[in-house]
């Protein structure tokens, strides 16, 4: 699993939305002030949290992002996920068959940050 800039973002947008506190909808100018990132750049990660009902938005003068009511149990995994997909870490070209030990070393790795990563909540994050 690779996690990229996007999802650091991601998370980062996250945290300040928590931190906010009161659930009232933050422009995407406000996190991209915060985060020091494009606006362009940020809301088409923004929208991909939407999409994946980690986040909602509202349209209007007093529109924004905000949390969903059970934000405390988004993992950590879904959010990655909704940004950069189900990509491994481990490039395909790496595939030299299930009788190599350098490569079932690393799926175990994999597999063990991916269930790390399912069992971490937003959350555990505070």
């Amino acid at each position: 699993m690779k996690i990229s800039k996007g999802t650091d973002y991601a998370l980062h947008s996250l945290l300040y939305l928590i931190s906010n506190g009161d659930n009232q909808p933050v422009t995407v100018k406000r996190l991209s002030d915060v985060l020091n990132v494009s606006v362009t750049y940020l809301s088409k990660i923004l929208t991909q949290l939407v999409k994946a009902g980690v986040i909602k938005s509202a349209s209007g003068a007093k529109g924004g992002y905000y949390l969903v009511n059970n934000w405390e149990t988004v993992r950590i995994y879904d959010i990655i996920t909704a940004i950069d997909g189900h990509r491994s870490m481990i490039e395909d070209s790496f595939n030299h068959g299930p009788e190599c030990k350098v490569q079932s070393i690393l799926n175990s790795a994999e597999d063990e940050m991916t269930k790390s990563l399912k069992s971490k909540t937003l959350k555990d994050l505070m």
